[in-house]
């Protein structure tokens, strides 16, 4: 068998002459557009970001974050890859992201509102998010929430019918805690702490409310727990004396 160079007959040679004048095509528009990328970087380079909003999350946490994002020039800028990238900080509820000419990104932060501290480990916000920061230093004045995971938003709720049953004997939650039983439990930042069981919660504590200042009157240091869970009453723990 033989093989033999063959010719492209006339065709086939205009065909090939107009792929390779097409790929010089492509490799030049691309080099135009590379020079331009650099070029519009350095013609118009962020020279300031600005953050708003900004309580909890760290600033410098920020600034590591997007300075890579941003180095690409003005019109360069990815805003979609920017907001996805922050989204990420634990404390970020909602943030915008926006170019201000000739050379500023403005960026609009709103973050959490830790409610309670949750099981202990993280907090939880107004919504119902259980969320775990890097760092929270001011846990030290929120409530201690102490349930199931899934069970956030009911006692969210809970925790506000409960407070304002509470206000007439000026006292809040302290710690509130519903286990797995779906029994719960509550101590008030005066130290009482309450047995609530798992019906008629609300109604319970109010009658509690009534009865309050005939119970405890001058011996609040001397109970050790209250017992709601009566139909027709209240129990008394007293403490038992050193």
């Amino acid at each position: 068998m033989q093989f033999r160079k063959g010719k492209l007959n006339p065709p086939f040679q205009y065909l090939s002459r107009i792929v390779r004048i097409f790929l010089l095509g492509v490799i030049i528009l691309s080099l135009i557009f590379i020079i331009n990328q650099f070029s519009l970087a350095d013609s118009f380079p962020i020279r300031k970001v600005i953050v708003y909003g900004v309580n909890h999350v760290d600033q410098d946490e920020v600034k590591n974050m997007i300075t890579p994002l941003v180095n690409t020039g003005y019109f360069n800028i990815n805003i979609d890859t920017i907001r996805d990238r922050l989204t990420q900080i634990p404390w970020v509820a909602e943030i915008t992201v926006r170019r201000d000419w000739p050379d500023q990104i403005l960026i609009t932060m709103i973050e959490k509102n830790p409610i309670a501290k949750w099981n202990e480990s993280h907090l939880l916000s107004g919504n119902g998010e259980i969320f775990l920061p890097k760092e929270f230093q001011d846990s030290q004045g929120l409530p201690h929430f102490l349930g199931p995971k899934g069970k956030q938003m009911i006692m969210l709720q809970y925790f506000d019918d409960i407070n304002r049953i509470l206000l007439p004997l000026h006292v809040k939650i302290s710690h509130l805690e519903l286990t797995p039983h779906s029994t719960w439990r509550l101590i008030l930042d005066n130290g009482i702490r309450l047995q609530m069981g798992n019906k008629d919660i609300l109604t319970r504590l109010s009658q509690f409310v009534k009865v309050y200042p005939k119970i405890v009157g001058e011996r609040l240091s001397d109970i050790d727990y209250i017992d709601l869970r009566y139909s027709n009453g209240v129990a008394v723990r007293w403490k038992i004396p050193t």
